[in-house]
Formats: C-alpha cells, sequence, structure tokens
C-alpha cells in the first residue's frame, strides 16, 4: 500500500494485484485463534502519512490481528488506495518480454496485464507450507494450517480432541485459546523454541501522548540501529541505556538483575539485554540458559517442562516466540506435549497420526507449520526473466539478490522484503517502507532519463551476496538452522536469507548506489 500510494504520488499509472478479497496481507490471511503481532502496535504501523499518524490509536501494546486488518482497511480508505488494486486476482505467472522491455502477468482467474515494471511486495512469510509428513490426504478428521484458517466460518473445538504440530510463534498464540475448548490436546514438540511473555496490556492516554511526543526519533533511532529491531519504548530508560553494553560490563550477578527486570517487561526484546547478545556466544549461553531455566519455573511436571525447553542451539538462531499464558496451558490437565523429535511423526491415518508406532486418535489437527519464508512467495508463481530463466530455477542453489531488492537475469522486477534484504531481522515496516522509497527513486530516475530497462549486473550481485554471508560470520546465526536459512523446507538451498549487517549499514550501501549513479545496475 506504501509503494502505491508512493507511485500514485509521483505521477505513475499503478495497480495493484491482491490475492485476497481485501487488503492485510498476513493479517488477512492469518485468522487462528489468538493471532496477534508480537511487535509493539506504536512502531509496527506506517510512517509515511501524517494523516494516518494523527487519525488512528491503537487499543493495546500488542495488537490482535483484528484491530491490524481494521488499520489496514482504514489506511487503504483513507488514502483512497481501492480504487487501484485488483482484489480476487491471485498472481500465477509473470514474464519479462526482451523486444519490448515489459512484463505480462496472468491471474488465475485468466486476466492479464503489461506494465513496465514489477513490484514484489509478496511478503516474506506468506507462502505456508504443510508438515513435511506422509499421508496427510487419509486423515477423515478436521484439517487447518494456522496460515489458511476458514474466513467464512470459525471452528469449534468444544468436547474435541485436537493435536498441534508445530510451537513456533503461530502455536505460541493458538495453543492457550484452543486448550479452553478443547476435551483433550496434544501438543506435537520436535523443536521447543525461546519464549518470552507478552505482558500484554491496554494503551492508556498518556501511553499515546507519550508516543505522539517520542514518535519521530523513535523512528529515526529504528532506522539507524539505535533501537531494537522490534522498538523497546515500553523499557525504562536505565535499561535502554544498559543494553548499548556489552554483558562484560556488568557482574553476574547484574546481568541476571537486567534479564530478569526485562523478563517482567516482557516481549521479544526481554533477552536482548546486552550488545553482544548476537555476537559473544558465552554472553548468549548466558540468556539462553536464563531463558531455559523459566520454562520449569512455570511448567509443574518435570518431563512436560523438559520437552519445553529449548536445547542444542542459541537464542537468536530462530525467531523467538512471544505469547501469553503458553507455558502455563501445559498445566492443564487436557493439555499434552508429546516429544517427536527422538521418534517422529511417522504419518498421517485415517484417525490421526503415528508417533513411535502408536496411533494417537483426534478429532482435529492444526498445522502451525511455518512458511516457506522470503523466496517461496515468489518461486510458487511461475516467474521467469530473461531466456525464459524462472525465478524457481535462479534460486534452486542459492537465494542471490542485489541489495535484496533487484535480481540478475530479471529486468526491472524490483523486490520489498526479499532475500538479501534485512526485513524480517529489524522492524519489518521501517525497512519495506525505505525500500519503496528507494525503488520509487529508481523509477523516477529511469523516467527522467528516458529510461525504459534496468538490469542487476552479475558481479554485483556476487559481491553483496558475499557481503550479506559475511554478516553472519562474527554472529550466532552463522550457526542458524531454522527458515532463517531455510531449514524448514525439503530441497530448499541452505543459506542465510535475510542481511544480518543491521539496517543503518543496509541503507547506508542502497544509499551509497543511488549516489553514485544506481552503481551495479545496468540502464538501457
Amino acid at each position: 500500500m506504501h509503494m502505491l500510494h508512493k507511485l500514485r504520488s509521483l505521477g505513475f499509472k499503478v495497480i495493484a494485484l491482491e490475492a485476497g478479497s481485501d487488503v492485510g496481507g498476513a493479517w488477512y490471511w492469518n485468522r487462528y485463534p489468538g493471532a496477534r503481532c508480537d511487535v509493539e502496535s506504536l512502531v509496527y504501523c506506517y510512517s509515511f502519512s501524517d494523516v494516518v499518524d494523527a487519525e488512528w490509536k491503537w487499543s493495546e501494546q500488542y495488537a490482535p490481528r483484528e484491530e491490524i486488518a481494521r488499520y489496514q482497511r482504514f489506511v487503504c480508505d483513507r488514502l483512497d488506495l481501492r480504487k487501484d488494486i485488483c482484489f480476487n486476482s491471485r498472481l500465477v505467472q509473470a514474464s519479462f518480454d526482451e523486444t519490448n522491455d515489459c512484463w505480462t502477468f496472468l491471474t488465475e482467474s485468466g486476466s492479464t496485464y503489461t506494465a513496465r515494471h514489477f513490484v514484489s511486495a509478496a511478503g516474506p512469510i506468506s507462502a505456508p507450507i504443510m508438515p513435511n509428513i506422509p499421508g496427510r490426504d487419509s486423515f477423515q478428521g478436521e484439517f487447518y494450517h494456522t496460515a489458511l484458517w476458514p474466513r467464512d466460518r470459525e471452528p469449534d473445538f468444544t468436547g474435541k480432541r485436537v493435536g498441534v504440530i508445530g510451537t513456533g510463534s503461530s502455536g505460541t498464540q493458538l495453543i492457550p485459546l484452543v486448550a479452553q475448548q478443547a476435551s483433550e490436546l496434544v501438543v506435537f514438540v520436535r523443536t521447543p523454541n525461546y519464549y518470552s511473555p507478552a505482558r500484554n496490556r491496554p494503551l492508556k492516554e498518556e501511553d499515546l501522548k507519550r508516543w505522539e511526543a517520542m514518535r519521530q526519533d523513535v523512528r529515526r533511532k529504528l532506522r539507524t540501529g539505535e533501537m531494537m529491531g522490534t522498538g523497546d519504548i515500553f523499557l525504562d530508560s536505565e535499561l535502554q541505556e544498559k543494553s548499548k553494553l556489552p554483558g562484560a560490563a556488568f557482574t553476574p550477578a547484574q546481568r541476571l538483575e537486567i534479564l530478569e527486570r526485562r523478563w517482567l517487561n516482557g516481549g521479544a526484546i526481554a533477552p536482548r539485554a546486552f550488545c553482544d547478545v548476537m555476537t559473544n556466544k558465552s554472553v548468549n549461553e548466558e540468556v539462553s540458559e536464563f531463558l531455559r531455566s523459566k520454562v520449569a519455573t512455570i511448567v509443574k511436571d518435570p518431563k512436560t517442562a523438559e520437552i519445553l525447553t529449548p536445547r542444542g542451539f542459541s537464542f537468536g538462531t530462530k525467531r523467538i516466540c512471544v505469547g501469553t499464558e503458553f507455558y502455563e496451558t501445559f498445566n492443564r490437565p487436557n493439555v499434552q506435549a508429546m516429544d517427536v523429535r527422538e521418534a517422529p511423526i511417522e504419518r498421517f491415518t485415517e484417525r490421526g497420526v503415528v508417533v513411535g508406532g502408536k496411533e494417537v486418535e483426534l478429532d482435529v489437527i492444526i498445522a502451525a507449520s511455518g512458511f516457506d519464508a522470503l523466496t517461496g512467495a515468489l518461486t510458487m508463481i511461475d516467474i521467469r526473466g530473461k531466456g525464459g530463466v524462472s525465478i524457481r530455477e535462479n534460486w534452486s542453489s542459492n537465494s542471490d539478490t542485489y541489495l535484496g531488492i533487484g535480481i540478475s537475469g530479471f529486468p526491472n522486477l524490483h523486490m520489498i522484503g526479499g532475500p538479501g534484504s534485512p526485513s524480517v531481522l529489524v522492524n519489518v515496516v521501517m525497512c519495506n517502507e525505505a525500500q519503496g522509497d528507494w525503488i520509487a527513486n529508481l523509477l523516477e530516475h529511469m523516467r527522467q532519463h528516458g529510461l525504459k530497462r534496468v538490469e542487476v549486473q552479475a558481479q554485483a550481485q556476487v559481491q553483496w551476496t558475499e557481503k550479506v554471508r559475511n554478516a553472519v560470520q562474527t554472529s550466532v546465526l552463522a550457526d542458524a538452522d531454522s527458515w532463517y536459512v531455510g531449514s524448514n523446507v525439503p530441497g530448499k538451498a541452505k543459506g542465510i536469507l535475510a542481511y544480518a549487517g543491521g539496517i543503518a549499514n543496509y541503507l547506508k550501501a542502497c544509499g551509497e548506489c543511488a549516489e553514485n549513479g544506481y552503481e551495479g545496475f545496468t540502464f538501457s
């Protein structure tokens, strides 16, 4: 929506193709019980419109899905964007015509469009994947995926035996609410994640006034990297200042006291207590152990607590989960955590699943199994660049890009939130807006100079990819084995998918590229 608004304001003729029947993206599709943003509402919103800033007020520290979707509809209507959006228009094919330097688009319904430029705002986590378990079609009960939740009805789990596969962000939010309805809830746990309670609360008038006063400064700090990607606006100033120091600046007792205070504050930034949490393995291990220790203080059954305790990987190498009453839910008599790491789910059956040779009978199965992140939203579309090469073929052994915006061999294709950009590791809204502005400036540059075609130089892509890979070498992310590196998708090329060098370094690189006449691009 920001890209549409920006390009339209510059006088470009623009349409947006949207698969859904309304705006919202991830917040249109993800309707599962408990769906809520785990980034503070006040920093998980647009910054490009003074009108929107002045007229919208958030109600909670962490907004529920319904409120975020309502916010997006408000922005769409307030800025009169709806007239340029084609809803119910899922893109299935896009091909570049080398003769006229244009892209041709085909939607699922058979509509076709032609445009000079193709801007992808498909989203980094918008291609859901199913559990890699055979026999799913044989299950005769109800089956749901958290990202493909029914839009015409709300499933009722009252009195039913429910199984949940996955304990990432979606599962963490869903499980406590399903447990309140189901007669039995079995949670299949393969890789327990690090978790922090949200400590969500309604926003008071004084919070909103404080935000209005500090809004521009906070946004500046998010862009410069002075503030954590999720924004620590509700953290007291003393803890904010301490987070700028390395762990070695404090004694073990002081570090523990800082971590306890941040745990009580809650949120995704709670464990990021020191500036070297992601780069100093000993500090990271201390933070990781602190989070592990919390499980047994909440979960009463020692065996269940052990199943839910993350081990064998560092905090930050998987996305931390943020929720409400997640660990507490496993103290309910109707909830069971089943360890499927050593004895994985073998297959689906008509009546449930088989684990360790035994059938677990279920009425409902919910897959909270995640996404083919950063690349999947594009590889699921038949996108073909020069020579008819598909983006799926191009990324079969890597996910290389230039600045996370362009791809060699795909002229006039510009990505927002693509692989090689820092979007999922920083404040995603701030990053996406910056990329949208940068793309708009590129297109304006081309229009002013009568240019019809822009291509990424192969060497520039190689050099940027090297920077992306080097950025994790001094970080615990070098050992990541998660969707951050594509490990959750069978057959996907392994490698860090996002630039981990920070938003400030990223925006500096983008700025220098533009200042040097869009160095790394070839125009014609």
